[in-house]
């Protein structure tokens, strides 16, 4: 119930009550009156046992109206803080499948190097890429950690963009998607965001994995790093067949997917870290004739970076 329902309560019945008692305590006092002056005298006492009473039912529909209002604003602060308990849990709960999609990622770039570690005998190369895979395992499994003792900050040491986007294309190297695309990673130097750079593999792998899965066999895709506008700007063109305008508002929503096999994850992550950076993410046309995955994030301030440089 709300309060145009109780005011429209309260109303009726007080025209009901007034109306009521208007016409008997007129139709009495004529008829119990012999002169004027008795009738003014009991018109006067009329009216005071009308105020009297009325003031008494407008205390006591105000003060059942309050009381419903109250108890009202009670039961939607109940509803509320249960809901946000349970979005709560919804969020950890993505959090934590996101983490896991792309520990996923990390662990089919380690088996992939070990497939090729048994086929040639070993090798110093495979060897370092898989170190790097289970580094970003443990650190991945660290995120996890954090998330589930509620730990969330935006703070990191200053990142070289460029070469975190390059760490991480070398790492995904030998994913079985990547093996078929050619990939290249370009950008302009001292481009720096404060960051860690498990956030930034995570930005960057998947979109890279994104669009080497789209472009398919023989595909294109480039990694551009640049400075625009106080951002550092990371974009990831793709040669595939793009995103439909129609699917680009959700795409980054949980369990939002083009692909046939996806879960829909791992643009929610890329969102997810984005915004965890203070910045964001948006998908367009790329020159390429493919998709356009563009990434904004807030650059470091120079004195964060001149103390990083001096350390």
């Amino acid at each position: 119930m709300n309060s145009t329902r109780y005011a429209a309560m309260l109303a009726g019945a007080y025209v009901l009550l007034a109306s009521t008692y208007i016409i008997l305590s007129g139709y009495l006092a004529a008829g119990a009156s012999h002169s004027v002056e008795e009738l003014r005298r009991i018109e006067t006492i009329k009216g005071v046992l009308y105020v009297a009473v009325t003031s008494l039912l407008i205390f006591a529909g105000a003060r059942w109206a309050m009381r419903r209002m109250e108890h009202d604003a009670r039961e939607l602060l109940r509803r509320e803080q249960a809901l946000v308990v349970n979005e709560g849990r919804v969020f950890a709960g993505l959090t934590a499948a996101s983490i896991a999609h792309d520990a996923n990622n990390v662990l089919t770039v380690a088996l992939a190097d070990l497939d090729m570690m048994e086929e040639d005998g070993g090798g110093s190369e495979n060897l370092t890429r898989l170190r790097h895979s289970v580094k970003r395992l443990v650190g991945l499994n660290q995120r996890l950690l954090d998330s589930a003792q509620a730990i969330v900050t935006r703070e990191g040491a200053p990142l070289d963009v460029r070469e975190a986007a390059r760490e991480s294309v070398a790492v995904l190297r030998s994913h079985v998607d990547m093996r078929r695309c050619r990939v290249s990673c370009e950008g302009e130097p001292g481009v720096v965001i404060n960051a860690n750079p498990v956030l930034m593999h995570q930005l960057v792998g998947n979109l890279v994995l994104n669009a080497a899965q789209a472009s398919g066999a023989k595909g294109v895709v480039e990694v551009q790093v640049s400075a625009r506008d106080g951002q550092a700007v990371i974009e990831v063109h793709d040669n595939g067949p793009g995103v439909p305008v129609e699917r680009r508002a959700d795409l980054f929503t949980s369990l939002a997917t083009t692909k046939s096999d996806g879960n829909g994850l791992g643009l929610f992550s890329v969102k997810a870290c984005a915004a965890g950076l203070g910045g964001g993410v948006e998908v367009c046309d790329s020159p390429l004739g493919g998709a356009l995955f563009r990434i904004r994030l807030p650059l470091a301030r120079a004195a964060s970076v001149a103390t990083a440089l001096v350390g």
